[in-house]
């Protein structure tokens, strides 16, 4: 199998989306820094102590938040789901007429697919989900006279629970994490790469070849940049090029019509009824 075809494979394209621009940078200043410091015998002493500082302490402050995102994110569009599921078995033991019932998820649906094309092709207009959300409230007062009042508390109930984790998920949505670290991590990542060739010359001497010392270079960098990558990817926790993405769709409130339960004994009675017919024809 060709590299071609393999990475064509949505999963491959996925686990190799961590190698962006900023990776083959990184690799070309390698490159260069190495060679720069063994055509003109540059080396220094660096101190790796502050350099892990710079960007140890900020990538992984930046990872925590990414991955609290993420999960804080997983349990809102549960609760998002969970509660408008709710709301719909509620109405469902009302004495609302079949169509307002199907009417009301149809406006249930209709919020969930406003939300999850929101979360996932990243518009910076929320207008449509908020509309959408207001849509329940509206149907609840149309229809006030019908729904118990005890019923409608619990509704109100689940429904604070759903435009709770809609505001969150928006709110996910818009904010990033604080650019501070992110800048700080890179800007570590890069001068590690333009200073290290240096100090591992002063170690290990000028009579090393050129492809030890990029080699001994980008292989550090190339990890350092693979975080950062990572950490940006999960930065945006629907992303749906990223491994770890989280699937969306999955959370989307979807109905289908109840099927209609037949007695046996009615089945019975009309197979009987078919027969006779069937007879008196013959």
């Amino acid at each position: 199998m060709s590299f071609t075809a393999l990475y064509q494979r949505p999963h491959m394209k996925k686990y190799l989306s961590i190698f962006n621009i900023q990776t083959l940078l990184v690799i070309i200043l390698s490159l260069v820094s190495s060679y720069v410091c063994l055509q003109w015998k540059i080396n220094i002493f660096l101190d790796f102590l502050i350099v892990g500082i710079v960007i140890a302490f900020p990538l992984t402050f930046s990872l925590r938040v990414a991955f609290r995102r993420r999960e804080r994110a997983l349990q809102y569009l549960s609760l998002f789901k969970a509660s408008l599921q709710s709301v719909a078995y509620a109405f469902g033991k009302t004495k609302l007429d079949e169509d307002k019932k199907t009417e009301f998820k149809n406006i249930a649906a209709n919020i969930s697919d406003e939300l999850i094309e929101y979360l996932l092709r990243n518009k910076d207009d929320a207008s449509a989900v908020q509309s959408a959300s207001h849509q329940i409230y509206t149907f609840i007062q149309t229809n006030s006279e019908n729904i118990k009042s005890t019923v409608a508390q619990k509704i109100l109930l689940f429904i604070f629970r759903v435009n709770e984790s809609i505001e969150f998920l928006l709110a996910t949505r818009r904010h990033g994490i604080p650019w501070g670290p992110k800048a700080i991590v890179l800007f570590g990542i890069y001068m590690f790469v333009i200073f290290y060739p240096a100090s591992l010359l002063r170690h290990a001497g000028f009579a090393v070849s050129l492809w030890y010392v990029f080699v001994m270079t980008a292989s550090k960098a190339l990890f350092l940049i693979s975080f950062y990558n990572i950490q940006g990817m999960l930065e945006d926790p629907f992303n749906q090029n990223s491994p770890d993405g989280i699937r969306v769709n999955d959370y989307r409130f979807s109905y289908r019509p109840e099927p209609v339960i037949i007695p046996k004994e009615k089945i019975s009675k009309k197979e009987k009824e078919t027969e006779t017919a069937d007879e008196n024809d013959e």
